[in-house]
């Protein structure tokens, strides 16, 4: 009789991890989807706008400390590419040092500058452009805004979409901006801190000739307060004939970002009720333009130079220091400005997420994913005592304290600049306007100076 051998059935297999669901497609959103998929992490990225234009052209930003992580994110061929974002090549490529001059703008007096930087210590960059570079590659799922984030008894993180959808992963790294839906549900009960400040943007495009005494200041950026009237003023190039392929694009004109602030204050202007900002485009470019009637040159005649039919953009300012002890719930972590949104004035809140993009990669998500991967391959080696999984919830927590601990201080500080920007009398080599930036800094929140 025949004996037939008994073949055991061989094991389920373990399922794969699954994605990573990153909300946002700005800076830190798109940073952390190269770094995962460099390293073959699965994941999702959803961008609430219908595509990289939707918002036109954008801020410029100062990059200066986070650089090495920024390089450490992105896959070589990335970081080689990293001119094709800075607000003026040329400019670099000529070796023209940054020195972000302060100007006393009734006066035209030097006030302040920093050390002078080269690129690899300092550079300028286009978000708009930066977003386009850091998008290369990536599969970005459009008209998706969040609704909420549920982790479920297993662990794993449902996301759902204003639109119905839904979508299932092991973690959700919240990139989705100062105004964060997912921190607001979160902390219902820590609403954003409104800056007394009201502040308008508009885009000026000068000829060479019209930005030459500008750019003889700096080239990439300068800014200043008026000692007659406190009205704070930022120039920013954000593009130049030079950055095109033929020499000579942008029509041939430099654009410029103008962006004019002045404190929310009776008594300002000797007006009894506080300068409201007008609703329609040519009041709005009138008011600037009135304003600068104090100012010096050069600064008075780029103010001149705003086209009649231009775009006027306001923006209302305001901060969320992370507080002390910040714990969110299952596994959803909140990066970049969605964790610390904080005002311009000491320009280092894409510093702060880039590094907090680093954090989370290496110190969370690579780590877990990789005890995963061994965990799995354990179990089909036929390892019934396979390694248990390290906690994702206490590296969230690790990651939380050490954002924490970098940029409460950062938020506080850059509320304290932006409050002295706006009070003449402030502006000294201590205030956090003009002190040096730096990843972690100490700053005294007892000590904070109101409006």
């Amino acid at each position: 009789m025949a004996i037939s051998a008994i073949v055991p059935e061989p094991p389920a297999p373990t399922p794969s991890p699954k994605p990573v669901l990153i909300i946002g497609a700005g800076v830190s959103g798109l940073l952390l989807a190269q770094r995962l998929r460099r390293a073959g992490v699965p994941f999702r990225i959803f961008e609430r706008d219908a595509d990289l234009d939707t918002r036109g052209l954008g801020w410029g930003l100062t990059l200066h400390w986070s650089l090495p992580a920024l390089r450490a994110l992105l896959p070589p061929q990335l970081v080689r590419r990293l001119p094709e974002s800075y607000v003026d090549r040329a400019a670099v490529e000529a070796g023209r040092p940054s020195t972000f001059p302060f100007y006393d703008v009734s006066t035209g007096l030097l006030v302040a500058r920093t050390p002078p930087a080269s690129e690899t210590q300092r550079v300028r960059v286009s978000r708009q452009k930066l977003r386009k570079l850091l998008a290369t590659g990536l599969n970005i799922e459009w008209n998706k805004a969040v609704k909420t984030a549920i982790t479920g008894p297993d662990g794993s993180v449902t996301v759902t979409f204003d639109d119905g959808s839904a979508a299932e992963g092991s973690l959700v790294a919240a990139c989705d901006g100062g105004s964060s839906r997912l921190r607001a549900a979160l902390f219902p009960d820590q609403p954003k801190h409104l800056i007394p400040v009201r502040l308008l943007g508009v885009r000026i495009d000068c000829t060479p000739e019209e930005i030459a005494p500008l750019r003889e200041l700096d080239a990439y950026f300068l800014q200043g307060t008026s000692s007659m009237t406190d009205v704070f003023v930022y120039f920013s190039i954000l593009d130049t004939p030079h950055n095109h392929p033929s020499g000579n694009g942008n029509n041939g004109k430099y654009t410029v970002q103008m962006v004019v602030s002045w404190p929310v204050r009776s008594g300002f202007l000797g007006r009894e009720e506080p300068l409201a900002i007008p609703d329609a485009d040519a009041d709005r470019i009138a008011l600037i333009q009135g304003l600068a009637e104090t100012w010096a040159e050069p600064f008075r005649s780029i103010a001149r130079l705003v086209a009649p039919d231009a775009s006027v953009k306001a923006l209302e300012l305001y901060d969320w220091p992370p507080p002390k002890g910040l714990r969110t719930q299952g596994h959803v972590a909140l990066v970049g400005d969605a964790v610390h949104p904080m005002t311009m004035y000491r320009g280092e809140g894409a510093n702060h997420a880039i590094v907090d993009v680093l954090d989370l990669a290496e110190k969370v998500i690579l780590p877990w994913f990789q005890g995963q991967r061994q965990r799995q391959a354990q179990q089909e080696n036929g390892n019934e005592k396979a390694a248990a999984l390290p906690s994702l919830r206490a590296a969230i927590d690790a990651y939380e304290d050490a954002v924490v601990a970098r940029a409460r201080p950062a938020v506080l500080a850059s509320r304290q600049a932006a409050l002295d920007a706006h009070r003449w009398r402030r502006i000294t080599d201590k205030s956090p306007l003009l002190t040096k930036r730096g990843m972690c800094i100490q700053f005294d929140e007892e000590g904070m100076t109101p409006c």
